[in-house]
């Protein structure tokens, strides 16, 4: 899925964060009125960039209407607090898109991963009535149907079952971090519900293997409707989503979210909350106490980096952005809501030489490149991943131009990175091998294609890229479409970065 991302163990994470800190400030852009808190100094947001990239001139297009008959989930949950357990009641709607008949409806089920992680009590027809016969392994579950469905016939599936939440544990160097779970100041859901793979006409249901590293899940839009409730908490508790809240009333939050990926949410009695709004997105900050001069850093990063990219690749379709400061060593991104590990926070030394920055514009940048524009993640990891990383790049370009070198040098060349970065995620010999292939070479051949292609012509290519992609499923051959190249083409141009002929 979606890694933002550094998956390192502690000890490891210490020395590639201390690798990326320096003393030096860089001068501070001109400032507009942000809201701040008390005993805080604002950090600048620019309303006028110090560097102009080349960009097209005409207006960019608007990305087109998303495809009909979205699969929809109306949810109705309930957290115990006090003994870290979910109850779900949940409808599933699906209308069969393609043309092959089916016999059989998979459904993702990642809390199964873990030890008694999820028990289902009740699953039928809502039509009918009728129980349906179910297979629960590992993280998915196969249903079969009586009667075959076919192209534009629809199911409506009703699922009660339960989640007991694992805690997240202590950071390991032999598995990447946790995120799904709870610590003692915070509870996060993400992929904690039932929901439908794509379909693909020729293979069936996109169902990955989970991955040692990166990320295997695969994301088509869906509607989402989400009751959501908590109980037997001593304190108050505030809650972050993928989309604002349509209604709350004390321990109860209602949510409509549309033509999404996904629908995250994360829990802290001890959450303090920054927010602004920029061109009517609200963007929202959620943090720890004694974190409020990085807290005020983060949301003024994710400010621009919206700004910035909304301007580059296309205008988002959304309302909402939440970031949350993550209790585990990890950061990770969801539609609509992205997480920031507490390692960046503490290694914060007052400059833009370390991952807060770094990350907090990456894991921004994933609202296009895997929220808007998806893929699978599995299979084609570089179209996220490496887009994003370049997108720090051009962050860095435009607002803090005296740290180019220092980004390049530190986050790219640092690591002398080797490999080919169109492998899927099972085929790199470990996570080391993974990031500097999809990560860091992903960002060398982006640079390589804009300096062979000219400023105007890249810039429109990922436009046009996000606009034909956008509430799609992307492949290689989109992004090189874009650019008005073949795959062919790009191989024989790019080679040191691409494998064999497929």
């Amino acid at each position: 899925m979606r890694s933002g991302n550094l998956r390192l163990g502690w000890l490891w994470f210490l020395w590639i964060c201390a690798a990326l800190v320096s003393c030096a400030s860089p001068a501070a852009p001109p400032a507009v009125d942000i809201p701040t808190m008390e005993g805080t100094t604002p950090f600048p947001v620019t309303e006028t960039p110090t560097v102009v990239l080349s960009t097209p001139t005409s207006d960019p297009p608007q990305p087109a209407p998303a495809q009909p008959t979205l699969p929809a989930y109306t949810i109705h949950a309930v957290y115990d607090a006090a003994q870290k357990k979910v109850t779900v009641n949940q409808a599933i709607q699906y209308t069969h898109l393609s043309t092959q008949p089916i016999r059989e409806i998979v459904l993702m089920v990642e809390p199964n991963r873990f030890p008694n992680g999820f028990v289902l009590n009740r699953l039928e027809d809502q039509n009918t009535g009728l129980r349906l016969s179910w297979e629960l392994q590992r993280n998915w579950m196969k249903i079969g149907l009586d009667e075959p469905l076919s192209y534009r016939q629809s199911i409506s599936i009703v699922a009660e079952y339960n989640l007991q939440l694992p805690e997240i544990p202590p950071p390991s160097e032999t598995s990447k971090p946790q995120i799904y779970g709870y610590t003692q100041r915070q509870t996060n859901l993400v992929d904690w519900y039932l929901w439908l793979p794509p379909f693909n006409d020729e293979t069936g249901w996109v169902v990955h293997p989970p991955s040692f590293f990166g990320e295997y899940t695969v994301y088509p839009l869906a509607d989402f409707e989400v009751y959501f409730e908590a109980v037997n908490s001593p304190r108050p508790l505030k809650v972050a989503a993928s989309s604002n809240p349509v209604e709350e009333n004390q321990s109860r939050w209602e949510y409509r979210f549309n033509h999404a990926r996904n629908f995250a949410i994360s829990l802290s009695a001890e959450f303090e909350v920054s927010e602004f709004e920029a061109d009517g997105v609200k963007i929202s900050h959620y943090f720890f106490p004694l974190y409020r001069r990085q807290g005020e850093v983060v949301l003024n990063h994710t400010i621009q980096a919206y700004r910035l990219y909304s301007e580059l690749f296309g205008e988002l379709p959304r309302q909402s952005i939440s970031v949350v400061q993550a209790d585990f060593l990890d950061g990770m991104e969801f539609d609509g809501l992205f997480f920031l590990s507490k390692g960046f926070y503490d290694l914060y030394d007052g400059t833009d030489k370390g991952y807060l920055t770094l990350i907090t514009v990456h894991e921004t940048a994933h609202q296009w490149w895997y929220a808007a524009v998806a893929n699978d993640q599995a299979q084609h990891p570089w179209l996220d991943e490496a887009l994003c990383t370049y997108a720090e790049r051009l962050y860095y370009e435009r607002f803090l131009p005296d740290l180019m070198d220092w980004w390049w040098f530190y986050r790219v060349n640092f690591y002398q990175p080797q490999g080919v970065i169109d492998l899927t995620v099972y085929d790199y010999a470990g996570y080391l091998a993974y990031r500097d292939a999809v990560y860091l070479r992903g960002a060398l051949f982006l640079e390589e294609l804009r300096r062979d292609l000219g400023e105007v012509p890249f810039f429109e290519g990922l436009a046009r890229y996000y606009v034909d992609n956008n509430g799609k499923i992307a492949v290689p051959n989109d992004f090189y479409t874009a650019f008005n190249l073949t795959e062919s083409e790009i191989r024989e141009k790019f080679k040191p970065y691409f494998g064999s002929q497929p």
